[in-house]
């Protein structure tokens, strides 16, 4: 086969082994892991010298490990792939309660002097603080000022109050809640990796490209993207682990675009 270029990141499927063997279902095979921006492999062969008393040469280095990665680079953090890293399953539920931390609100100029929160605080969640950081209490009568009153989602404040900056924490009754983490003791399992992908010889023919890791294991950091105002990409690291049988443990396969 002719010397190759990769001209797109490729695409990837992951199943997961059952009972000693990869198995692709519906239930064991992932594959929808939105933007991929880039797949490097990399393989290491590890070898320890034999010194040779006579010379200054080594007599030899006979190879003692291999060791292999692939670092998946995406754009998205697809919550469904964090979960199957972590062995946990994502959850629907139908409602849950949820933080709403450091809300600013305006207490307004004129009357009435009330505001609207985003959400319907629950119960005595609800924690108003000022710009000091100093909190108010709840009005157990008249609203005086310094205290609030909530009735449902909106806040009453006294007109002595018009026009201050304040800050508020609360947990609302949410609907269509994903829930996904880390489990306190989780169940790993082992993958069998296939990436597809195109590639383009020296003559400019087109190739469908296939890599495929018999067993592997994702190992070291597994971090969501850093919360920020600039997107950040997540990097996913493949450790390849001994191959099933006469298996190979990469195997690489390409055929000419039709």
């Amino acid at each position: 086969m002719q010397p190759i270029y990769f001209s797109k990141a490729g695409k990837f499927m992951l199943n997961k082994y059952v009972d000693g063997r990869p198995v692709r279902s519906a239930l064991t095979s992932y594959f929808r892991n939105g933007v991929v921006q880039s797949i490097t492999p990399n393989i290491t062969i590890n070898g320890t010298p034999i010194g040779d008393g006579n010379s200054l040469w080594n007599a030899a280095q006979p190879d003692t490990s291999i060791e292999g990665t692939v670092a998946i680079q995406l754009g998205f953090m697809p919550p469904e792939l964090y979960a199957y890293f972590m062995g946990d399953e994502i959850e629907e539920v139908a409602s849950a309660p949820f933080p709403i931390i450091d809300e600013e609100i305006l207490v307004p100029d004129e009357a009435p002097f009330e505001v609207t929160l985003a959400n319907t605080p629950l119960a005595d969640s609800l924690i108003l603080v000022d710009i000091h950081g100093k909190p108010w209490e709840k009005a157990e009568a008249d609203v005086t000022t310094g205290k609030y009153k909530l009735t449902g989602g909106k806040l009453e404040f006294n007109e002595e109050d018009a026009g201050k900056a304040l800050f508020v924490t609360y947990d609302f009754q949410a609907t269509n809640v994903t829930k996904f983490g880390l489990p306190k003791t989780p169940k790993r399992e082992s993958y069998q990796v296939i990436i597809s992908g195109e590639a383009t010889g020296e003559d400019e023919t087109l190739y469908n490209t296939a890599l495929i890791l018999d067993k592997a294991k994702v190992m070291g950091s597994i971090n969501p993207p850093a919360q920020g105002g600039e997107p950040q990409p997540i990097t996913i690291t493949f450790t390849i682990l001994k191959p099933r049988g006469n298996n190979r443990a990469v195997d690489y396969m390409a055929t000419p675009l039709k």
